[in-house]
C-alpha cells in the first residue's frame, strides 16, 4: 500500500468527521439509540461501583458494546459477548498457570490463541463471540504470569465474567425496556441505520478467502508475540488495550476481505483518530469532574451520547463514532470509585496507541517480505 493511498485514508477520514460534525442534527432514531447506550453505560458503571467491581471499565464497556439497534440484535449480541467471555476466561484459567512463568511457552501460547481468534471470527456467524474468547483467553493468560497460581488467576477470570455479566445485564434490560414502550406506543421500532452498521450484502463464499484469513491471523499473532515479549520483560500494564486493538482491527465482514489491507488500514487510522479525540475529551474533563458523582455521571452521558451520535452518522464516520465512546469509556471510566486518576487514562490510552502501532510495523513488514519471495 503506497503511501499516497494511505494520505487519502486519512484524509477521508477526517472529512468524513467534519462533515458529520457540521451536519450535528439528530433523528428520533439516532437520539433514541443514544439515549439507550448512555443509559446503559451510566447504569452498568454505577451498579459495578455499587458492586465494588475491580473493572469498572469493562463493565461500561460491555453496556456499551451489545447495545444495537434492536432488542433481538442486542439479545445475540449479548449472547455472544457472555459465551465468549465464559469459555474463553475458562480456556485461560485452564492454561495460565502452568506456563505463565515459562516465556517460552507463554509468549508462542498468546500467539497461537490470537492466530485462532482472528482466523475463526473473519469466518464465522458468531464473530463476536470468537472475538471477546479470544480476548478474555489471553488476558487471563496474562494475568495467570502475574498471580503464579490458579486460585487467584481463577479469581480474576471469574471477576471479568462477573465485570461482562454486569454490563450486559444491563444493556439488555435497557433494550428491552425500550422495545417494549415502543410496541405499546406502537411505535416504529428504529432500524439498523441506528447502530451506524452497514446494510446487510451478499456475502463471498469464504473458502477462497482461506490465504486472506491466514495471513490476517498470522500478522496477529506476530503483532501480540511482539506485544507479549515486551510487555514480560518491562511489566507493560497497557497489554490489555494493546491486544483488543490488534484483534479488533483485524476483524472485517467477508465482503472486505479481498481488499483486506486497505479496509484494516482505514480501521486502525479511524480507531486512532476516535482515540486521540476521546483521550483529549477525556482527560480535559477528569480534572473538571474532580470525582465528584453528580459531575462525574453527566460529563460520562455526554461523552458516550456524543460518540453514540457519530457512530449512527451518515457521512463515512461510523466507525471513529465508536471508536470515540470506547475510547473515552477506557479514558474517563476508573476502577476506584469516580476516581480522576490521568495516569491510569494514560496508560489505557497507551495502549490502544501502542497495539496500532505494533500492527501497523508487522503489517508493512510482512508486505515487504512477501513482495521480496514473490
Amino acid at each position: 500500500m503506497s503511501d499516497t493511498l494511505i494520505v487519502h485514508i486519512v484524509r477521508d477520514a477526517v472529512l468524513a468527521l467534519g462533515r458529520e460534525c457540521a451536519a450535528w442534527k439528530p433523528s428520533s432514531t439516532r437520539a433514541l439509540f443514544g439515549v439507550q447506550a448512555t443509559i446503559s453505560v451510566g447504569l452498568s458503571v454505577a451498579l459495578a461501583h455499587a458492586l465494588k467491581l475491580p473493572d469498572v471499565w469493562w463493565a461500561a464497556i460491555s453496556g456499551f458494546a451489545v447495545m444495537q439497534a434492536n432488542f433481538a440484535s442486542s439479545a445475540e449480541r449479548a449472547m455472544h459477548r457472555v459465551l465468549g467471555t465464559v469459555l474463553g476466561a475458562a480456556t485461560g484459567v485452564l492454561m495460565g498457570p502452568w506456563i505463565g512463568e515459562r516465556p517460552w511457552l507463554f509468549v508462542p501460547l498468546l500467539g497461537a490463541i490470537t492466530a485462532i481468534t482472528v482466523f475463526r471470527a473473519n469466518a464465522s456467524r458468531a464473530s463476536y463471540g470468537w472475538v471477546l474468547g479470544g480476548v478474555t483467553a489471553v488476558m487471563v493468560v496474562y494475568e495467570a504470569h502475574e498471580l503464579h497460581a490458579l486460585g487467584p488467576t481463577a479469581q480474576f477470570a471469574a471477576l471479568r465474567v462477573i465485570d461482562v455479566c454486569v454490563g450486559v445485564g444491563v444493556s439488555v434490560l435497557v433494550a428491552a425496556i425500550f422495545h417494549i414502550g415502543a410496541r405499546w406506543r406502537r411505535s416504529p421500532a428504529p432500524t439498523d441505520a441506528a447502530s451506524g452498521a452497514p446494510h446487510a450484502t451478499p456475502q463471498p463464499p469464504l473458502e477462497p478467502l482461506r490465504r486472506e484469513r491466514a495471513a490476517m491471523a498470522g500478522q496477529a499473532a506476530l503483532a501480540v508475540v511482539i506485544v507479549a515479549a515486551f510487555a514480560y520483560m518491562l511489566k507493560f500494564q497497557a497489554l490489555p488495550q494493546a491486544l483488543v486493538t490488534i484483534i479488533a482491527v483485524l476483524i472485517l465482514p467477508s465482503s472486505q476481505l479481498m481488499r483486506s489491507e486497505k479496509a484494516i488500514v482505514e480501521k486502525m487510522l479511524q480507531r486512532m483518530i476516535g482515540a486521540l479525540l476521546a483521550g483529549a475529551v477525556g482527560i480535559v474533563l477528569l480534572p473538571l469532574v474532580r470525582g465528584h458523582e453528580m459531575a462525574y455521571l453527566p460529563a460520562l452521558s455526554a461523552g458516550v451520547w456524543a460518540g453514540c451520535h457519530l457512530q449512527t452518522g451518515q457521512q463515512g464516520a461510523s466507525y471513529v463514532g465508536r471508536q470515540f465512546t470506547i475510547a473515552f469509556l477506557l479514558v474517563f471510566v476508573q476502577d476506584n470509585a469516580w476516581s480522576v486518576d490521568p495516569a491510569a487514562a494514560a496508560v489505557r490510552f497507551g495502549g490502544v496507541a501502542g497495539g496500532i502501532s505494533v500492527l501497523g510495523c508487522v503489517m508493512l513488514a510482512w508486505r515487504r517480505l512477501f513482495a521480496a519471495c514473490a
